[in-house]
C-alpha cells in the first residue's frame, strides 16, 4: 500500500467496488453515505454493465480499463492526471468553498486500445495495444509525459520503451515499466540505445528509421530537441 492510498477499489463479477475516503470524487459515486468516506465497499453503479478487466487508484483518483480496451477515470484532477483537459465542462467544481476540479462520475478518457493502467500520486500511465506508452498529469520530473511542463492534460507519449510492456507501476514523482524484449532486433535498440548522445543522436535516428526501430528513432529525436532547446536558451 502506497502512503497516499487511502482508498480501494476492486473488482467482483465484473462489478467495480470503491470504498474509503471519497472526499474528491475518487470513489466514484454521486454521493457519500458518511460525510467524506465509505466505510463499506460499495458498488459503482455508473459502470454497471460495462466489463472492467483492470483498476488502478492513485492519490485521488481512480482508473479503470475495460474489455474492450476503454478507459474510465474518475475524482481529482487538479494536476491533469484525469486526462481530459484544464477546467472544462467534464469537471464538477466547488467543494468546501475552494475552487477544485474533481469528477466524481467516470468519464471515458480512452475510447479503446488501452491494455494497461496504472495510477501515481498525480499522474497516470496506460499502455497501450500499439506498445506505446502514454502518460498525463503532473509532471515536474518528467514521470507522465516527454513534454517540457509542470502539467500534461493530456494523454501524451512517453518515449522510449522497447519490447511488450507487461507491467506499469506510477510513484510520488517517478514511473516504472517492465517490458520483454525478446528478439535479437531488440536487444541491439537496448546496447544502441545505452550508446546515444548528442553527437551521434542523427546518425542513430537514420539507421534506427531505416531497420523499423521506431522507439530508438523516437528516443534520438527527443534527444536532439532537449539539446537543441538547452543550446537555443542557454541552458
Amino acid at each position: 500500500m502506497n502512503f497516499w492510498q487511502t482508498y480501494r477499489c476492486i473488482i467482483l463479477t465484473n462489478y467495480s467496488y470503491t470504498w474509503g475516503m471519497g472526499s474528491v470524487g475518487q470513489l466514484g459515486h454521486c454521493s457519500l453515505q458518511s460525510g467524506d468516506k465509505e466505510l463499506l465497499p460499495r458498488r459503482v453503479v455508473s459502470l454497471d454493465g460495462i466489463c472492467i478487466n483492470e483498476v488502478a487508484c492513485g492519490g485521488v483518483h481512480t482508473c479503470a480499463v475495460t474489455a474492450k480496451g476503454a478507459l474510465y477515470a474518475w475524482g481529482g484532477g487538479q494536476a491533469g492526471q484525469l486526462g481530459v483537459g484544464p477546467l472544462n465542462g467534464f469537471f464538477s467544481c466547488k467543494l468546501n468553498e475552494s475552487e477544485m476540479m474533481l469528477r466524481n462520475i467516470p468519464v471515458l478518457v480512452v475510447p479503446d486500445g488501452v491494455q494497461l493502467v496504472a495510477c501515481g500520486h498525480s499522474h497516470t500511465l496506460i499502455s497501450a495495444k500499439d506498445g506505446r506508452i502514454h502518460g498525463w498529469g503532473y509532471n515536474c520530473y518528467g514521470q507522465a509525459a516527454n513534454e517540457k511542463s509542470t502539467y500534461a492534460w493530456y494523454p501524451s507519449p512517453v518515449d522510449w520503451c522497447v519490447g511488450a510492456v507487461r507491467k506499469l507501476a506510477g510513484g510520488g514523482g517517478h514511473s516504472a515499466v517492465l517490458t520483454d524484449a525478446c528478439s535479437l532486433k531488440e536487444l541491439c535498440e537496448f546496447r544502441l540505445a545505452e550508446t546515444v548522445n548528442p553527437s551521434n543522436a542523427s546518425v542513430v535516428e537514420d539507421v534506427a528509421s531505416r531497420t523499423g526501430a521506431d522507439a530508438l528513432a523516437r528516443l534520438c529525436e527527443r534527444l536532439r530537441e532537449h539539446y537543441y532547446n538547452d543550446d537555443e536558451f542557454g541552458l
